[in-house]
């Protein structure tokens, strides 16, 4: 038998990179995107609205494990780096001590190493994983990229999608031995028409650029505080921190403008000399939500499966992600669930 042919459904990067890898497989695959689209200046979907952190740490052994192996793909290849628009900046990851235990291969900084970058008010007992070699990348870039790499695709809208079937909105039926939805904050909805079981949700991702005349702060994550950040330019910083709105319709949400003032609130304490001045409008985005979370390859029911979950954190792992569900699809015809620790990021 030859090898499977696949429907992807969604043209984010988490669907470009799984087409990709499963058409350099071999595989008869069929990318269907992109799933709708954002008002007049904004992001469409998530992968356009990522900030794109790349580092090798996560807190979750098995998200490490594929974060690393994204960021070595990635240093390993120069042309890949272009094409991703490849910043290293250096990362860094203050948490508690406690869930730092075990880690391999980082610089562990304590309190007081970490307060040379500026940050204050840190809890006791707070460390920081520090990566000489990470920085990020420009995920809508690398999405372009590559689809340009793919060839012909199928840009009509989805209509409905059923076990072995999509229907596109104009009245074609693409038929396959396999269909993955990576329609992001999409795919809750694809899936709730088909009438197919989903734990997914919808989640809602907001940051801005900030004017902060500093230009020494790499990339870093204060989970102490939510407050997450990295460079955009001389002189400016992303900044944003963790929102609690869920089940948000896509493609684009309106703007929390008391998330905004909790992100300068935020920072004034834990950066006292940073002084962020916003320099635009927030950026507000949808994306999916799975528990446990991260991009995973996930059985649905009969040829479905679902290939997101990141909830705007998928760049770190989209690589390896996305090269280990194209094994799986490979190796099954009969969507045999996958199992957590094997082919899923988190």
């Amino acid at each position: 038998m030859g090898e499977p042919r696949v429907l992807v459904v969604g043209a984010g990067i988490s669907g470009v990179l799984l087409a990709r890898r499963l058409r350099d497989a071999g595989a008869d695959a069929v990318l269907i995107g992109p799933h709708g689209g954002g008002a007049a200046g904004r992001p469409a979907d998530a992968t356009a609205a990522s900030g794109g952190l790349m580092r090798a740490f996560e807190p979750d052994p098995a998200a490490r494990s594929l974060a690393a192996a994204s960021l070595a793909e990635l240093l390993a290849d120069p042309s890949l780096a272009t094409a991703a628009g490849w910043r290293r900046t250096g990362s860094l990851y203050l948490l508690d001590a406690r869930a730092a235990a075990g880690v391999d291969g980082a610089e562990v900084l304590t309190r007081a190493d970490a307060d040379r970058f500026g940050f204050a008010g840190l809890p006791d007992g707070t460390v920081g994983i520090w990566e000489d070699r990470a920085g990020y990348l420009d995920p809508d870039r690398l999405r372009r990229t590559v689809l340009r790499g793919l060839g012909r695709t199928e840009t009509t809208p989805v209509a409905r999608l059923d076990d072995r079937v999509v229907e596109l909105r104009d009245g074609r039926r693409l038929t396959g031995d396999l269909v993955v939805v990576a329609a992001g904050a999409w795919t809750p909805r694809l899936l709730g028409a088909a009438g197919l079981p989903t734990s997914l949700r919808t989640k809602h991702i907001q940051y801005a650029h900030h004017v902060t005349g500093r230009a020494e702060l790499p990339c870093f994550v204060d989970e102490t505080s939510g407050l997450y950040g990295r460079p955009a330019g001389p002189g400016r910083m992303l900044l944003g921190l963790p929102s609690d709105r869920w089940d948000v319709d896509p493609p684009s949400p309106e703007p929390d403008a008391a998330l905004a003032a909790r992100v300068l609130t935020v920072a004034a304490r834990r950066l006292p000399g940073l002084d962020p001045r916003p320099a635009g409008p927030p950026v507000s985005a949808t994306d999916c939500y799975s528990e446990p979370a991260g991009l995973a390859l996930r059985h649905v029911s009969g040829a479905v499966h679902t290939f997101t979950g990141g909830s705007g954190g998928a760049a770190k792992t989209v690589l390896a992600a996305s090269r280990l569900a194209a094994t799986a699809l490979l190796n099954t015809r009969t969507a045999i669930p996958v199992p957590h620790g094997q082919t899923e990021a988190d």
